[in-house]
């Protein structure tokens, strides 16, 4: 715990340093940048963490044309971890600017205190990145001086609340320099908030795969461990924001992690074929564990779309549609825009009127579900549609259907009740959810059974008899329970179902039933009809 230990120290440091300085209890006015957001009761501190995971190599910095940047660093995979937390007082004069975000995006993968050349690099990547999101190469070094010297609303070396607060991950590829907006409203307003840029396999820039999702989940995990070091972290209570592909990479690591309580998709491909492809194509991805409220922020995009994530019937999820915003103007940019008008193309509409809008709902989110204040739980609920804040124009909930019990506590209670248990339980779920089990469940089911508690196959049989009601075109719960009756010596049911399997397992697109195991089923299935 060497790394994490390390955050905590730091942070405490803080506390001694501010003890000497003197400072105001009164909470700064909102910078111009952050038009009509109203600030919470606390000033904001900022810090920034530069920690390595030493179970990884360092990683050099791709830009997002591929070019390939070599790295100094040789202790480990690199992360910057950007922390914004409820503060005390102020320092006056330690105000931070746009600027001072915007250079830790040189520092990625560069530890080393900023120069000449690592502050002209950060620059550089920030118009790089803005033109490639929608500038097109109008966005030059003049506009962004514009952004330069602006005012943020955090400020350095301030005495941490001695109080216990929710933690918020916001992972963005170039935290903190696009959403430090966000991030310092919320920290305001009564959280920790911590944006971090997610790495790929073998370089800065993530991939749009199934094993950028992987990476992805990985360096999530290590992140969260080490920001649960630092002190006045609620360890229970953690809410979890993406925006573009982010939006997946939060999802996979909730999979893993249940004391995550919150997922916002802030207009990210969540909702989208595409990315739940990539999810599905990775073990990290369980839907089945999604079972906690999800925000979806939207906007026009013909490939999002609500009914992509219908399947995670888990949870609570809560639609906003935004006609006039688009995905990348929900950080930043959409309060850039009022000062480099076209930063990131034309604007459909009042994109900082839509921005605020997001921010205001975010927070409101995160006060229902983190802290359990009745105030903001009123706003999701069934009145809230008819009253759709500015910039919205469709609302609405689909509610989450019951969950039933965890594998574990279902084979606690068939060594108590017996296989009438797992019945009841299929049947009084089913009304709600046709698909009450999971295929893992049955996959994990059947091998324990196998362990001395069904010598003569009849619960496997009777275990696969729901599953084929819920999954009646599975090639492998055909051949499951081909075998499973083959073996309890009931042979013609076994026949029909071992050739129904033989028509559909190469067919199955259930992404754990890979190729070489659909080989194998077929070879057994013929070998065992030659016995039938």
């Amino acid at each position: 715990m060497k790394i994490t230990n390390a955050l905590a120290s730091i942070l405490m440091s803080l506390v001694l340093l501010t003890k000497c300085t003197t400072a105001t209890t009164e909470p700064p006015a909102p910078p111009d940048i952050w038009g009509n957001l109203e600030p919470g009761s606390y000033p904001v501190g900022f810090e920034t963490f530069f920690v390595y995971d030493q179970t990884k190599p360092p990683v050099p910095y791709i830009d997002w044309n591929g070019r390939i940047y070599p790295t100094g660093e040789a202790e480990g995979r690199q992360m910057q971890l950007n922390v914004w937390y409820p503060a005390q007082d102020v320092i006056p004069g330690n105000q931070l600017k746009i600027s001072d975000y915007i250079q830790l995006m040189g520092r990625q993968t560069e530890f080393r205190e900023p120069d000449t050349a690592l502050i002209g690099f950060s620059l550089k990547r920030f118009i790089q990145q803005t033109n490639d999101l929608g500038g097109n190469g109008n966005f030059t070094q003049d506009d962004l001086n514009i952004l330069l010297d602006l005012d943020a609303y955090a400020h350095r070396e301030l005495s941490p609340v001695k109080d216990s607060f929710p933690l918020i991950v916001f992972p963005n590829g170039s935290a903190p320099a696009t959403h430090n907006i966000m991030c310092e409203y919320l920290a305001s307003h009564g959280f920790i908030v911590a944006g971090v840029a997610l790495k790929g396999q073998h370089g800065f820039l993530n991939e749009a795969s199934a094993k950028g999702i992987e990476m992805a989940v990985y360096d999530l995990d290590f992140a969260i461990s080490s920001l649960l070091e630092l002190p006045y972290v609620d360890h229970i209570r953690l809410g979890l924001i993406g925006n573009a592909i982010s939006s997946s990479h939060i999802t996979a690591y909730k999979s893993r992690n249940a004391n995550v309580k919150a997922l916002i998709s802030l207009e990210g491909g969540l909702l989208s074929s595409f990315e739940q492809r990539l999810l599905n194509s990775t073990v990290f991805y369980e839907p089945e564990a999604i079972d906690v409220p999800i925000l979806a922020i939207y906007a026009p995009h013909p490939y999002i779309d609500p009914s992509h994530i219908a399947h995670l019937k888990y949870s609570d999820r809560y639609y906003f549609h935004f006609p006039k915003m688009s995905e990348f103007h929900f950080l930043n940019y959409g309060s850039f825009e009022r000062f480099v008008p076209g930063i990131i193309g034309e604007a459909d509409g009042d994109v900082q009127l839509g921005y605020e809008t997001g921010c205001r709902l975010v927070m409101q989110f995160f006060n229902a579900f983190l802290k359990d204040d009745a105030t903001s739980m009123s706003l999701f609920n069934d009145t809230y549609p008819a009253e759709s804040p500015d910039g919205v124009d469709t609302v609405f909930i689909e509610y989450s259907a019951p969950k039933p019990p965890n594998i574990t506590a279902v084979k606690n209670a068939f060594m108590v009740h017996g296989f009438t248990y797992i019945d009841s339980v299929y049947n009084s779920h089913k009304s709600l959810n046709n698909k009450p089990f999971t295929m893992s469940f049955y996959r994990d089911m059947k091998d324990w059974l196998a362990w001395k508690k069904d010598e003569d196959y009849t619960h496997r049989v009777n275990l696969y008899r729901l599953a084929l009601d819920s999954y009646p075109t599975s090639g492998e719960v055909h051949y499951y329970l081909g075998y499973f009756l083959m073996q309890n010596g009931q042979n013609d049911p076994a026949r029909k179902h071992y050739l129904k399997a033989l028509e559909l397992i190469n067919d199955d697109r259930d992404p754990e039933l890979k190729i070489g195991r659909k080989n194998q089923m077929l070879s057994y299935i013929k070998e065992d009809l030659e016995q039938l």
